[in-house]
């Protein structure tokens, strides 16, 4: 005969296998290797984008009897190849890391993999001007001074990767910025369901947004329910919904409604969960997290 609850067994198994993957939870080895291998990627194509300007760059700074030969580019394959897989393995990968840890891990990979593949690429392919600023023909002869056009092709090799990192590090803020308010969000969630009245609800409405994350569509879920003074009420929440219980939430679900008595009107701190989800809510709230919209 056992002395261990079984129910209560199968939880904290389930807990403790939720918690490498809970949001905001560090990247671990494997997840720190996959970025890294994304990262490369992303690197291979942009060695491949180097290689494959080499000749239109070098023909802005050279004179013509010092063009390179224009053939075909040799990592040609560098180009595409890196960047199909990057694309294949973003959208999935990508978001899965950005739900789990945080905004930015795998746009900064991808940023930092592009500007050191086509700052690498550019200093091991491009052919080197015999002088800068000048033109200089095959015999060593002087023939003219670099206009704006030269300048910007011959130092492309440092701005274009300056302007990847400089577009990541805009995106980093603002994710993190958006990341900081979700927080807030869910802070004045966790204080509504603990402080404020719980309400039944139901689904009257579902619709697509058209966008998805994580392989989970965004969906508008509108919820009615009458609050503590027997108000009827709606909110309106947007939010990636899997379908864990086998098919997506649908117009008659049921729910429950967390309301604020000092707010009741105020949509932002009205927590919703679904109870059709094949969840337990109290069993979520027990582990911490928000099974909420």
């Amino acid at each position: 005969m056992s002395t261990v609850d079984p129910v209560a067994a199968r939880r904290e198994e389930a807990r403790r296998a939720a918690a490498p993957g809970r949001p905001g939870a560090p990247p671990g080895f494997g997840t720190w290797a996959a970025l890294v291998g994304y990262g490369g990627l992303w690197a291979l194509c942009g060695f491949g984008a180097a290689d494959a300007a080499s000749y239109p760059v070098a023909s802005a700074y050279l004179t013509e009897d010092r063009y390179p030969v224009n053939d075909t580019p040799a990592f040609l394959w560098a180009l595409f190849g890196g960047l199909i897989a990057a694309l294949l393995l973003g959208p999935s990968g990508g978001g899965r890391c950005t739900a789990r840890h945080g905004p930015s891990y795998a746009a900064g990979f991808a940023h930092l993999g592009g500007a050191a593949g086509l700052l690498y690429g550019a200093r091991r392919q491009w052919v080197r001007p015999p002088g800068e600023g000048e033109f200089v023909d095959a015999a060593g002869v002087v023939v003219g001074s670099w206009g704006v056009g030269p300048w910007i092709a011959w130092t492309a090799r440092w701005w274009v990767p300056a302007l990847l990192l400089a577009v990541f590090l805009l995106r980093w803020a603002r994710a993190v910025r958006g990341h900081r308010a979700r927080q807030r969000r869910e802070a004045r969630a966790r204080e509504v369901i603990r402080t404020g009245r719980r309400v039944s609800g139901e689904v009257t409405d579902v619709s697509q947004t058209g966008v998805e994350g994580a392989g989970r569509p965004r969906l508008d879920v509108v919820v009615r329910f009458t609050d503590h003074e027997g108000r009827v009420r709606w909110v309106t929440k947007r939010a990636y919904v899997g379908a864990d219980a086998g098919r997506l939430p649908r117009a008659g679900d049921r729910a429950v409604v967390w309301v604020d008595p000092l707010a009741p009107g105020d949509q932002r701190a009205i927590p919703v969960a679904l109870c059709d989800r094949g969840e337990d809510v109290e069993e979520s709230l027990q582990r911490g997290e928000l099974p909420y919209l």
